[in-house]
């Protein structure tokens, strides 16, 4: 089985020891995106709306650099900080998967550096 780890333009550097993605057997295995700002590598604001929209954006972002796309996700996993902020992410996953909606499994989770979210899936590869 092939294994290729995903590199290039437009990620946010990645704030541990780890890639933002690999590709093998025709999946996608995407890592858990923050909501970080990849120009900057800063968490954009204390909002979870702000950073929950980074987090989407980055996670589409390095799916499109690994060959693939939202609508080709078939899991993910959500980790939040605050419970309460549970029924805002479920609008904005809605947003982000409008139509047949992957697996999720998300978790209320402490995370460092004052993130609010973060989110990873696996995903098929485009034909």
């Amino acid at each position: 089985m092939d294994r290729q780890v995903v590199t290039g333009p437009g990620l946010p550097p990645p704030i541990g020891p780890y890639s933002h993605a690999v590709r093998a057997g025709g999946f996608v295995f995407v890592s858990g995106q923050p909501g970080v700002d990849p120009a900057t590598g800063e968490v954009p604001g204390d909002s979870f709306d702000a950073q929950a929209r980074q987090a989407f954006t980055n996670l589409a972002t390095v799916l499109r650099v690994a060959g693939s796309r939202p609508d080709l996700v078939v899991s993910t996993t959500v980790l939040v900080a605050d419970h309460a902020d549970f029924p805002a992410m479920n609008a904005l996953f809605e947003e982000f998967f409008p139509t047949e909606p992957p697996a999720r499994m998300t978790m209320q989770v402490p995370l460092p550096r004052g993130l609010l979210i973060s989110i990873g899936c696996t995903a098929v590869e485009a034909p």
